[in-house]
């Protein structure tokens, strides 16, 4: 195969696109991963959120980036085949998962079948989240639950991803829209083989990493210990309500389990008020245009549709996109409680299934002050976030209901 002129003179005559995305990249990092040379490196901003990194002396204008990035490559919007609700038949599952259990069904039935699972999973005493594999029971814990703090997928996650794929292994992958984007974008082809299924989750948006680290500093530093584990959604006050929890370790070795519910936390509240989110998450590049085999997320509103089924420890919507994921979700039916749905039904309780957020009005100055090196405390008495859009629609949905 004959070069090119840029190849050979090893030079690109331009700089990629991505590099002038600004606040539109979404940082999943698939064009650092694709890059043949590793002339892009993701790496964080002032606020936190990953971004890629440019070394023109290695670039050759390939425009494989480019090609791979989900904001410049968008897809079309995608009509489900098939929309569910459903929950799992186990209260261990239900108990242990953030809605009805079926990511946690769904990979368990992969690990089962020799596969890989991809999920997020916190990282050192959970300052951090980032995608990792599992490939037996006991590490898919780590990948269980919700956790709402951008996860950073590696380069070389990408890369093994592709190996499994090669080698004809099984690959589970879950994620947010964008992650999922970027992952199909990187595998190409390999991307619609009978190995590889994916599962977007239905995404309010992404809140600033530099803020999670601030703030598990400062519950670590309230306990005067690591914090060893989140539950983000704690059914132990119900699913509509949930709590956050924080789990510390002692000096006498017990666990110390601190929280209350999510109205009560200041961190979530600074998420559901779309103050933390990443600037993409205000214009998605991929809601409902990702890829995905499978959308799942919680039914919420749920209980006025089908009062006849306890929804009490929650239920997922599930939207099967392709003839694959409808397969996967066909497999795994005997362990769940399942019923008929429509995207009408599913988009009612949530808009964020198919339209970006709104910024909060102080959104700018609330993430100047963190780029700044705001502290918590400054952070929390300066925007409290007391009574949050999203607080005052669930009080209204209770009352709606009777709850």
């Amino acid at each position: 195969m004959r070069m090119t002129q840029q190849e050979q003179s090893g030079r690109a005559d331009r700089a990629p696109e991505i590099i002038s995305l600004g606040d539109s990249c979404c940082g999943c990092g698939a064009c650092s991963a694709k890059c043949p040379k590793g002339c892009l490196s993701m790496t964080p901003d002032e606020a936190g959120f990953l971004r890629p990194s440019f070394n023109s002396d290695l670039c050759i204008g390939c425009g494989a980036c480019d090609s791979t990035c989900p904001v410049l490559s968008r897809n079309p919007v995608v009509e489900p085949v098939e929309v569910s609700w459903a929950k799992s038949l186990s209260s261990d599952v239900l108990q242990q998962s953030s809605s009805g259990g079926l990511f946690g069904v769904l990979a368990d039935a992969a690990i089962k079948s020799d596969g890989v699972v991809v999920g997020a999973s916190f990282q050192e005493h959970c300052h951090t989240v980032r995608h990792e594999c599992a490939t037996d029971l006991e590490d898919l814990k780590r990948l269980q639950r919700s956790k709402y703090v951008q996860s950073e997928i590696p380069a070389s996650l990408y890369r093994e991803v592709k190996e499994y794929l090669l080698a004809k292994r099984l690959v589970f992958f879950t994620g947010t829209a964008c992650q999922v984007s970027g992952m199909r974008n990187y595998l190409g082809k390999l991307a619609d083989s009978a190995f590889f299924i994916s599962a977007d989750v239905i995404c309010h948006g992404a809140p600033s990493p530099l803020l999670w680290r601030k703030w598990i500093e400062f519950q670590s530093s309230a306990q005067n210990s690591e914090i060893d584990d989140v539950n983000f959604r704690s059914k132990t006050t119900g699913w509509s309500s949930y709590s956050v929890l924080y789990y510390a370790r002692t000096e006498k070795d017990d666990c110390r389990v601190t929280g209350g519910r999510y109205g009560d936390d200041w961190y979530m509240r600074a998420f559901l008020d779309n103050a933390s989110l990443r600037s993409s998450c205000f214009d998605c590049p991929a809601k409902r245009s990702c890829g995905s085999d499978l959308t799942l997320g919680d039914f919420w509103g749920f209980p006025s549709i089908h009062p006849e089924v306890d929804s009490s420890m929650g239920v997922s919507a599930v939207l099967c996109n392709t003839d694959k994921g409808k397969k996967w979700f066909e497999r795994i039916s005997p362990k769940l409680e399942i019923g008929p749905s429509s995207y009408d039904e599913v988009i009612g309780g949530n808009p964020a299934l198919a339209a970006s957020v709104a910024p909060h009005p102080q959104r700018c100055k609330f993430m100047r002050a963190l780029a700044k090196g705001a502290s918590i405390k400054e952070l929390s008495s300066r925007w409290s976030f007391t009574d949050t859009f999203f607080i005052r629609l669930r009080r209204k949905l209770k009352r709606m209901l009777g709850n």
